[in-house]
């Protein structure tokens, strides 16, 4: 092999310009083992790792290894969102609840239940001036 080629061979490697087949051409012609372009080729092939044959393989499972676990964590977030937004709409709309109401005769109970604590002899109508009266309220003022 010329030495001019192998010169320029080296220039074009040592740029970064150089294709695989021209790199594995090299590789291949060391003639000269006291230079150090042989010198530094020689450690850069004994320094190459071959990678394992079932690499592809592992990053594959790699991969779906991951791909699961996001699919999973999606799905959970998905469910807790729609479980707060439900019990949102719980808390929001939850119909009032209906108001106990008594009848007539409960009423009429309580009240004379409330006007017999008060002691109609109490009222002593010439000390008191009335203030407002009213079919049901009768207000008074005391001296």
């Amino acid at each position: 092999m010329e030495k001019g080629i192998f010169k320029e061979l080296m220039k074009k490697y040592a740029a970064g310009h150089s294709t695989l087949e021209e790199e594995a051409f090299l590789i291949k012609n060391l003639t000269d083992k006291k230079s150090l372009e042989t010198q530094w080729l020689r450690y850069v092939n004994g320094k190459k790792k071959i990678p394992a044959a079932d690499l592809n393989a592992k990053v594959l499972e790699a991969i779906n290894k991951k791909e699961k676990k996001s699919q999973s964590r999606k799905l959970v977030a998905g469910f807790m969102s729609i479980a707060a937004s439900l019990l949102l709409l719980l808390i929001f709309f939850r119909p009032e609840p209906i108001p106990e109401t008594k009848s007539l005769a409960e009423k009429e109970a309580l009240l004379k239940k409330a006007l017999a604590m008060f002691d109609n002899n109490s009222i002593n109508k010439k000390n008191k001036k009335v203030l407002y009266e009213d079919d049901l309220i009768i207000i008074y003022s005391s001296k």
